[in-house]
């Protein structure tokens, strides 16, 4: 499979060069950015070019009839896309590495969602829920079973791209005979609001303003059953074997934006003028100093990111993947994160000019810190799997 030439839309032997793609499409993205974030409007647009494009089919796979990109080419991709527009990369990213998630399943459910994304199905994607604390395993969302198929019934937050998705990856859990919990996915059609979904708070926050990532109450909603994704039971295992899909591109998006947030800075400082020495900003060395530790951070942050993206994914312990996978994306984040803040310093009070898209980096990366799992779960689970002691214990603390 060519990776392409880096030089334009296709590649060597004519299959798209989806990182080229994505540098063709990002400065558009990043002249709507603000009106956007302004209004907290979804980037409708944005989506229509992505679908047009091919851009949200890129993960599905070669025997589907896709292009079949590799981890590493979408993560490349994502990281140019955040730096124009993070609200856009974000929200596609639900798109790309959901479906990749979904592929790596096999099977009439895979071979039925490529087939709708090859001909211009968007997937939003919904496992957050109140209470649940981040911890996508278990879901609360109920799903009862009925002749046909399944009625869920719960509630989800973040559904981050919903205002443009056509379909809804999204979790529940059904109950077995000895009352456990199964947990289950499912990519279904978007349902009408009388059919069952039903938008009880629309996306206002002060980052990543437009992804609308709206939360909604499901009620009595049928799904076919045909919808389902895998067998009862078996989302911890799908988030586990595929978790590298989803944490790398998150991971990448924080990282654009970082990547953003320096190029921006060493522009502005080498243009501006202290009248005090006649030269530019880029020969004071205070300046200098932290443009330096920003570069070494985006340094580390690349570094620990695409050794993740070309660690060994196939692996006899799904667990210890997702907790490297999980420590991997807090740790990129996180020096993303500060990679920004030190632009903010750098840049002074004129960053905090609507103007400048500075500040929107800065309240789009915080983000980074925020996606689930929360910092003191994969924390706590790193340090039990570095140290032997049992993951799930009970009470928490025992070993």
């Amino acid at each position: 499979m060519s990776s392409g030439t880096g030089s334009g839309r296709t590649g060597r032997m004519g299959r798209t060069d989806f990182v080229a793609l994505a540098r063709e499409l990002a400065p558009g993205f990043a002249e709507r950015a603000a009106a956007h974030d302004a209004d907290a409007s979804f980037p409708h647009e944005n989506l229509a070019e992505l679908v047009s494009s091919g851009y949200t089919a890129m993960t599905v796979p070669e025997e589907y009839g896709g292009a079949g990109a590799s981890l590493a080419e979408l993560c490349a991709a994502q990281r140019v896309l955040a730096a124009a527009c993070a609200s856009t990369a974000f929200s596609v990213n639900m798109h790309v590495h959901g479906l990749a998630m979904i592929a790596n399943l096999g099977g009439e459910s895979t071979r039925r969602a490529c087939r709708q994304v090859a001909e211009g199905a968007v997937i939003a994607g919904g496992f957050s829920e109140p209470g649940v604390g981040g911890n996508w395993w278990h879901p609360t969302t109920k799903a009862e079973p009925v002749d046909g198929g399944w009625v869920l019934n719960g509630r989800k937050g973040f559904f981050t791209g919903f205002p443009g998705a056509t379909h809804l990856f999204l979790s529940a859990a059904a109950t077995d005979d000895r009352g456990l919990p199964q947990p289950m996915a499912f990519l279904i059609p978007k349902p009408a609001p009388e059919d069952g979904l039903r938008v009880t708070a629309e996306w206002d926050a002060a980052g990543m303003r437009a992804t609308g990532s709206h939360s909604l109450a499901i009620e009595n909603l049928f799904v076919d059953e045909k919808w389902s994704i895998g067998e009862r039971g078996s989302l911890p295992l799908l988030f586990m074997n595929g978790v590298h899909w989803a944490w790398c591109s998150f991971a990448s998006c924080f990282v654009g934006i970082a990547r953003g947030a320096l190029e921006h800075v060493v522009a502005t400082q080498r243009k501006r003028v202290i009248s005090v020495i006649g030269k530019p900003n880029a020969h004071l060395p205070g300046i200098q100093f932290r443009v330096a530790e920003m570069a070494t951070r985006l340094a580390t942050a690349e570094a620990y990111l695409e050794a993740a993206i070309h660690a060994e994914h196939d692996t006899p312990d799904p667990l210890g993947h997702y907790i490297d996978m999980s420590l991997m994306k807090f740790t990129v984040t996180r020096l993303a994160h500060e990679v920004v803040t030190l632009a903010m310093q750098v840049q002074g009070g004129s960053s905090l000019a609507s103007a400048d898209p500075l500040q929107r980096m800065y309240r789009d990366v915080v983000a980074g810190l925020l996606v689930p799992p929360a910092t003191d779960v994969v924390l706590e689970w790193a340090g039990k799997q570095a140290l032997d002691v049992p993951l799930f214990a009970e009470p928490r603390w025992a070993g």
